[in-house]
């Protein structure tokens, strides 16, 4: 996996692409696929000709095997691990950044969702309390209706 910094998924916004043999880069995170002409450098990301070597930009290798050769002979075993811890912290801090976002938006999410069984939850109440208060008047005119019905029968009575 590399870090190329001239370009950034449109989809997530890692700028973690691995290039593919076939020239294209995919996302580290979300798997989205770009179509790159030319041979994109995996150190700092330019694009260059297909027949290139080396990279314009930085010099580097454009080759797996003359990039591991040239990295054996002009670094100490020291030194790339020390480079390996630093691109494992940054990636570390990257997947944890990522993580922490994708929990912020499913926290939101999960608010909203709250919010929304809330909101209904407090209709069907209301609907309850209505539908009570109607039972109870519509039982309260029919028992007037009786207590009338009988004091007037009381009345008409010899």
């Amino acid at each position: 996996m590399y870090e190329t910094t001239a370009f950034r998924c449109s989809g997530c916004g890692s700028t973690m692409l691995i290039p593919n043999p076939d020239g294209t880069l995919t996302c580290a995170y979300c798997g989205t696929t770009y179509e790159v002409t030319g041979r994109t450098c995996p150190n700092c990301g330019a694009v260059n000709p297909p027949e290139a070597e080396h990279c314009a930009r930085c010099g580097r290798v454009l080759d797996l095997v003359g990039f591991i050769l040239q990295s054996r002979l002009q670094t100490t075993t020291r030194e790339r691990l020390e480079q390996i811890r630093a691109e494992a912290a940054r990636l570390k801090a990257e997947s944890e950044a990522a993580s922490q976002e994708r929990l912020r938006r499913w926290w939101a999410e999960e608010e909203e969702r709250r919010r929304a069984l809330a909101a209904a939850q407090a209709e069907r109440d209301r609907q309850e309390r209505m539908m009570l208060t109607g039972a109870l008047v519509f039982a309260a005119v029919v028992i007037l209706g009786i207590l009338i019905y009988l004091v007037v029968t009381a009345l008409s009575a010899p």
